[in-house]
């Protein structure tokens, strides 16, 4: 029964720490989507500034670093997007590793309450088999003494 319980509280740790890693995942995932989201603010901005540049006039140079900026910008994003998809991977991996560890958790505690309940039924049986050895002593000793009289 200890062996069993030392299992189960392994198990525990190791669900518990599954549950943080994920935790923690799960926040670098939503971090990533906020610069994702930046970026992708920040272009959309550029691109107006651009666009309201070119209304008033812009020369050859002006609208090469303006093109250059938005392609280092389209580059940023591109390569935020990849890990963004790096990153929903991990947490995919990390949902599953908690999700086994929960089932070997359940399962010990599975485990560890049949044996509770199968060492209650033994000491019911033998609580019971004591009592009646007792009873079956009383029952004689009565026996006795009534035929000695």
């Amino acid at each position: 029964m200890q062996a069993m319980q030392m299992l189960r509280d392994l198990a525990q740790r190791s669900s518990d720490k599954a549950v943080e890693d994920l935790g923690r995942l799960r926040r670098q995932q939503q971090n990533a989507e906020e610069r994702l989201e930046q970026l992708q603010q920040y272009r959309d901005e550029y691109q107006r500034k651009l666009h309201d540049s070119l209304a008033k006039g812009v020369s050859s140079s002006q609208w090469r670093d303006y093109q250059q900026f938005l392609g280092s910008l389209d580059n940023a994003i591109d390569q935020q997007r990849r890990l963004l998809g790096e990153q929903q991977t991990r947490v995919e991996h990390g949902v599953h590793r908690w999700q086994g560890e929960l089932r070997k958790l359940n399962a010990y505690d599975t485990l560890h309450a049949r044996g509770e309940r199968e060492q209650a039924y033994r000491q019911a049986r033998n609580e019971q088999r004591h009592s009646d050895e007792m009873a079956a002593q009383l029952r004689r000793r009565q026996q006795d003494n009534g035929l000695q009289y």
